[in-house]
């Protein structure tokens, strides 16, 4: 058999894993790729190809080695702390779920329980450390992440998942009612089945940037494999999160299985997706502005819009409007520019002053 009918077999060169390798091809900056959380795919296609590997891939791919070595050790750990049941979540879980678990890499364990605050308090007692400054931690979907001074990988203990605002998350109590073994392989650990889990990325994606990274359509796709559509949006639709879901999906067939309907939000204000690059600044207020149309209802869209449209216009906390105009005036300049130079070009005290979804 030929070399070529050999990869021809292999899985990461099948289905969605073939949309992947096409957007990898299309990438013209190495850099998109790290943005999109494509770059050990690309480092095993490249590989693969006989192509030059940039020592930043080869880099990372040590990284995601040792964190997949370490993470069962810090799991049995947070186990070993922790009374009652708890539920793992995300990067783990779906690596588990690739061909090849190193090209997902993760930086922490996300973990699900009933009672966070004693979670926390207790891992902190039994020789866990904070992992960031708490006062410069502000996101309230969890606790500051905590470490285990030998461990590189931090733990970020949830009451509740990570969900869009103005939208309510699932009870805490339904999650664990169908939750399973996880796949870690430590006793007393569970996890989401797929077509919960699937639910929960599409959700947590959206609520950090809608439709911003082509892993995050990668592992809800990957998560969502063999499940019966209508499975999914049913239960989606239960969850409030119907036009979310359909979103996701809509975006994940376009650019990982061929679909040449290419949606409305792929041509608006996700087009960088197709493109395998990372938003502009104009791209990412256009986000700002409409991605709320396809996730609520028109009459709450336009209250959702309303708010931010506000917070971006006004001066932010301490900031004087001449302040906020010349602030605006960069963004202006900068608008086909990559987001994340015009932030870092914007220094560290008028970062902080970008606005937040409300």
């Amino acid at each position: 058999m030929s070399r070529v009918a050999d990869l021809g077999q292999h899985p990461f060169d099948q289905g969605i894993w073939a949309g992947a390798n096409q957007l990898i091809d299309r990438a013209t900056d190495p850099s998109d790729l790290r943005a999109h959380g494509l770059h050990l795919l690309a480092l095993r296609r490249w590989r693969s190809l006989g192509r030059p590997v940039p020592n930043e891939f080869e880099r990372a791919e040590v990284v995601a080695a040792i964190a997949h070595m370490t993470a069962p050790v810090l799991l049995a750990r947070v186990r070993e702390a922790l009374e009652g049941p708890m539920l793992l979540m995300k990067g783990l879980e779906i690596a588990s779920r690739y061909p090849d678990p190193i090209v997902r890499p993760f930086n922490d364990l996300d973990i699900l329980v009933f009672d966070a605050e004693t979670a926390q308090r207790r891992l902190l007692e039994a020789g866990f450390v904070e992992a960031v400054d708490p006062e410069l931690f502000r996101r309230g979907y969890h606790f500051t992440p905590l470490r285990w001074p030998a461990l590189p990988l931090r733990v970020e203990i949830h009451s509740a998942p990570n969900w869009p605002r103005l939208l309510p998350p699932p009870p805490t109590s339904e999650l664990f009612s169908v939750a399973v073994e996880a796949s870690a392989n430590v006793d007393g650990v569970l996890t989401l089945p797929p077509p919960q889990h699937a639910l929960i990325l599409a959700a947590h994606a959206w609520a950090h940037a809608p439709l911003a990274n082509l892993r995050d359509l990668l592992d809800v796709s990957v998560m969502a494999q063999g499940v019966d559509r209508s499975e999914l949006e049913a239960l989606a639709s239960g969850w409030g999160i119907k036009r979310i879901w359909r979103t996701t999906v809509q975006a994940a067939d376009t650019v990982l299985n061929g679909n040449v309907d290419q949606t409305w939000a792929l041509r608006i204000w996700a087009r960088n997706l197709r493109a395998v690059r990372e938003r502009t600044v104009l791209e990412a207020h256009l986000e700002n502005w409409l991605s709320p149309f396809w996730a609520h209802p028109l009459r709450k869209a336009f209250r959702v819009v309303g708010k931010q449209v506000v917070a971006e216009l006004s001066p932010a906390a301490g900031e004087t409007w001449e302040g906020k105009l010349q602030r605006s005036g960069r963004a202006i300049r900068n608008a086909a520019v990559r987001k994340s130079e015009h932030d870092r070009a914007l220094g560290p005290e008028d970062s902080r002053r970008l606005p937040r979804r409300p």
